[in-house]
């Protein structure tokens, strides 16, 4: 709001009066016209107030669908990344190789002959029957420390038992469950890569 900028000095209340100029050293404002400036200084001391209209309810409404559509998102994900996990895990394992890609300890003299006895290989793939790296599956969990974790374990404890064996008892140790620094990167890749694809599905 513009005020009438009719005085070089305004003085407040009572005793506005006077207009100060060049041509006049004084002159007598009419009442209705100290009224308008009385009114014009009131209205500018309220200052401006700006009306706007929101679309808050929309915006609401897509943040609650991309939360919706990144917990989905995320569960598919990690799933994957299971996965994508148990794959690496048995591929190198048939490989001879444990999770830090460093060949496995040879086998024994007498467990050689054994398999040479019963017509099976005898590379050190840590595959007798295949029950245990069958077993090895993910199973998605919540757990008490939050959402969004995946646990890749033995489905059954004969297994378990034959893969602590190979892992933590024997000697030497044969580590084939686990993942080092370069698998976790190409995990977490996959992973990002699959999150940013389901995003882009949802279209928010």
């Amino acid at each position: 709001m513009a005020v009438p900028l009719i005085l070089k000095r305004v003085a407040t209340g009572i005793g506005i009066r006077k207009l100060i100029s060049k041509d006049t050293k004084q002159a007598e404002i009419p009442q209705g016209q100290v009224n308008k400036i009385k009114r014009g200084l009131g209205n500018f001391a309220k200052g401006i107030v700006i009306k706007t209209q929101t679309n808050s309810k929309q915006v609401i409404r897509k943040v609650n669908k991309f939360e919706s559509a990144l917990e989905r998102a995320i569960d598919k994900g990690i799933k994957q990344a299971g996965f994508q996990l148990l794959d690496i895990i048995r591929t190198k394992t048939q490989k001879g190789i444990d999770f830090n890609s460093k060949p496995f300890a040879p086998y024994s003299e007498g467990y050689l002959k054994r398999l040479q006895k019963e017509g099976k290989e005898t590379n050190v793939d840590l595959w007798y029957s295949g029950k245990m790296l069958g077993a090895l599956t993910p199973n998605q969990a919540i757990t008490k420390t939050g959402k969004h974790k995946i646990t890749l374990g033995f489905a059954r404890a004969e297994e378990r038992n034959k893969a602590l064996w190979n892992q933590v008892i024997n000697s030497p140790k044969r580590e084939f469950f686990g993942f080092n620094n370069r698998t976790e990167k190409i995990i977490n890749k996959s992973f990002n890569q699959f999150i940013e694809k389901e995003l882009k599905r949802a279209r928010i």
